[in-house]
C-alpha cells in the first residue's frame, strides 16, 4: 500500500505530507498547551507551520531538481515522518530557520556539477551557509561541505577556495554594521559564539530515546549499504551519493554539539538521511520488506505519542 502509493508522484502525496506536519504542529501545541487565542500568536504559529511545510517542499525541490532519486515522493514521506515524531523541533524554531538556508545553500553545493556560474554558486552557497549560522552556530560546518564539493569538481582552480571566505565576511560585515547602527554596539558577536553540550541525558526520557534510536538505525543500516555500493555506482552518480554521506556525517557531528539536546538538533540529521534511505529503498527488489520499513517509519509517531 505505501510502497505503491508514495512510490509515485502525485500532488495529492504533497496534499497528505503537508497535513501530517500540521497535524503533528497542532498536536504538540495542545500538549505544550501553547496555544493563545490571540491574533499574534496565531500568526506567529501559523508562519512556523508554514515554514516547516515549505522545509519540505524545499527539501522535495532539491531532490528532484539534482536527481537524487528516482520520480517517487519516499524522500518527503520519511521527512515528515521523522519530522512529526521529534515534536520538539516545532519548538526550536531556529533550528527550522537555519535547516531552511541549509537547503538552499546545499542546493548550490550540488549545482557544482555544473561548470556554468561555478564562482556565483560557491558565493550564493557561502552565504546561504552564513546566514544559517546566525540561528545555530554550528551550521558553519556546513562550509566543510561547500570545500568537499569544491575541491572534488572537476577543473577546479585555486581561486575557488577563497569565494567562501569572502560571502562569510561580507554577511558579517553588513550584519555588524546593521546592529552598529540600530543598537551602537557589537554585543550580538559576543552572544553568537559557539555553545558545546555533550550532555545526553534528555535522550533518557521514553519519548526521545525511542525515535533517536530508529533514526541512528537507519543512519547505520542505510548508511553502510549505501557507502559499500559507491564503487558499483555509474561516474554520474557517484559524486553526489559521495557528497550525500559526507553531508550525513557534517550533520550527525553538528547534532552532537548542538547545545540543543531535545530531538530537535536532528532536523539537519533527517534531510540527507531522508534521501539516503529512498535510496535504500529504491535498491530493494522483495516489495514486502518495502512495505514493512514504511509501515515502521509511519507507525513512529504514533508509538511516540503514547510514550
Amino acid at each position: 500500500m505505501l510502497t505503491s502509493f508514495f512510490g509515485k508522484s502525485n500532488p495529492v502525496n504533497y496534499l497528505i505530507a503537508g497535513i501530517f506536519i500540521s497535524l503533528g504542529y497542532l498536536l504538540r501545541a495542545i500538549l505544550l498547551k501553547d496555544i493563545e487565542i490571540t491574533f499574534t500568536i496565531f500568526a506567529e504559529h501559523l508562519l512556523f507551520l508554514s515554514l516547516s511545510v515549505f522545509t519540505m517542499l524545499l527539501l522535495d525541490f532539491v531532490i528532484r531538481k539534482n536527481l537524487l532519486t528516482k520520480s517517487n515522493t519516499y524522500g518527503i514521506f520519511l521527512f515528515t515522518c521523522f519530522l512529526i515524531t521529534l515534536p520538539a523541533i516545532f519548538s526550536e524554531r531556529n533550528i527550522t530557520i537555519a535547516t531552511i538556508f541549509f537547503l538552499l545553500a546545499f542546493r548550490r553545493i550540488l549545482s557544482l556539477r555544473s561548470d556554468r556560474n561555478t564562482e556565483k554558486k560557491i558565493l550564493d552557497a557561502s552565504i546561504w551557509i552564513t546566514l544559517a549560522s546566525f540561528f545555530s552556530f554550528w551550521s558553519l560546518l556546513f562550509f566543510a561541505i561547500l570545500y568537499f564539493a569544491i575541491i572534488r569538481k572537476q577543473n577546479t582552480l585555486f581561486r575557488y577556495l577563497f569565494i567562501p571566505i569572502a560571502g562569510f565576511i561580507g554577511v558579517l560585515v553588513i550584519r555588524a554594521a546593521f546592529h552598529f547602527l540600530l543598537n551602537d554596539s557589537f554585543d550580538w558577536f559576543f552572544e553568537w559564539g559557539p555553545l558545546f553540550d555533550f550532555n545526553f541525558s534528555a535522550y533518557n526520557k521514553a519519548n526521545v530515546l525511542v525515535p533517536v534510536t530508529v533514526i541512528v538505525t537507519f543512519i547505520i543500516w542505510t548508511g553502510i549499504y549505501r557507502f559499500s555500493k559507491i564503487a558499483s555506482l555509474s561516474k554520474k552518480e557517484k559524486p553526489n551519493a559521495l557528497l550525500l554521506l559526507f553531508t550525513l556525517l557534517i550533520t550527525i557531528l553538528i547534532a552532537l554539539i548542538s547545545p540543543q539536546k531535545n530531538g530537535s538538533e536532528l532536523l539537519f540529521v533527517i534531510c540527507p538521511l531522508a534521501i539516503i534511505i529512498t535510496n535504500y529503498i529504491e535498491n530493494i527488489s522483495e516489495f514486502w520488506f518495502k512495505e514493512v520499513l514504511l509501515w515502521i517509519v509511519v507507525l513512529l509517531p504514533l508509538v511516540v505519542l503514547f510514550l
